[in-house]
């Protein structure tokens, strides 16, 4: 319907601030979405945007609808899932977002799986951190977020949304082979380091184990690609804390071994409560459980 198209790019104007902020993200013209804007406040008999300075604001209109709007959403979402689920057809577009490694580890598997499981469901894949994909999957750009949960670092829950484990992925230490570095992080105690950047759930949590080991990591690098972290670590050029999720194929050469003691973060998919009963969306859930299964310490 029409209507909840109009009223997602509404909704979309809330979360974004800006009708260029609205186009540039749905790939429309500013003045389509305006004309979408402009359509819903005509179909609701009352404004719901009115001039701020240069920009737009909400009205007292527009300020009801945004509460109830997601509700509406919702509703409607589930009813459209309810109506798929009795037909029990495995067809349509599902989007994942999962951070790197599980795009390393997970992706591969899931698309041949559905492609001879599933044909009908037409996969789309897309990297993005937690940070980025569960406000993706809160405004619908994304049906699932494969998201990483380090120890100590759990957000506030949001009752619209649903979490399901796909397991617990052991972290490894990383370095050249040559500095016969065990699990032990106090052995590496006075190496260089390469972490993710300053203020992410794994740098913090990195930084806590080096403390907890007795010793303040002298951290040389920073970036959040594992692959480059892996090729600093082989180069001897720092040690780094790794995903056991990270393929074989991608560590470069550098000498990995579990944390000692084991220390794991956990792989959760999430999806929202409203698309729950969907077959596509069910489809894809199982197809990564068993596959996350095969590749985590469940």
């Amino acid at each position: 319907m029409a209507e909840i198209r109009r009223l997602q790019t509404f909704l979309d104007f809330v979360r974004l601030g800006t009708i260029a902020a609205v186009a540039a993200e749905a790939r429309y013209s500013s003045s389509a979405v305006s004309q979408q804007l402009e359509r819903l406040s005509v179909e609701l008999g009352a404004p719901l945007l009115e001039a701020d300075g240069r920009g737009l604001r909400l009205t007292p209109e527009g300020e009801l609808l945004a509460e109830l709007g997601p509700r509406l959403l919702d509703d409607w979402e589930e009813l459209r899932a309810r109506l798929a689920a009795r037909r029990d057809e495995l067809v349509g577009a599902v989007a994942v977002a999962a951070f790197q490694t599980g795009c390393l580890a997970l992706f591969p598997p899931l698309i041949e799986r559905l492609r001879e499981d599933a044909p009908g469901i037409e996969l789309g894949c897309v990297q993005a951190e937690p940070e980025r994909s569960i406000p993706a999957l809160r405004a619908r750009e994304i049906d699932i977020a494969i998201i990483e949960r380090y120890p100590g670092h759990r957000g506030a829950p949001l009752p619209e949304l649903r979490e399901t484990p796909l397991g617990d992925d052991a972290m490894l230490v990383a370095a050249p082979a040559s500095w016969g570095a065990a699990g032990e992080l106090a052995r590496l105690a006075d190496r260089p380091w390469v972490f993710e950047a300053q203020g992410s759930p794994a740098r913090a949590w990195a930084e806590s184990l080096c403390h907890e080991a007795g010793f303040a990591p002298r951290i040389a690098h920073e970036t959040s690609d594992v692959v480059v972290q892996c090729a600093l670590a082989a180069s001897g050029a720092a040690a780094a804390l790794i995903p056991a999720l990270t393929p074989e194929a991608l560590r470069g050469g550098a000498h990995c071994v579990p944390l000692a003691p084991v220390r794991t973060r956990a792989i959760l998919a999430v999806t929202r409560r409203s698309a729950a009963e969907r077959p596509a969306v069910r489809a894809v859930l199982a197809a990564l459980a068993a596959d996350a299964g095969a590749r985590t310490d469940v």
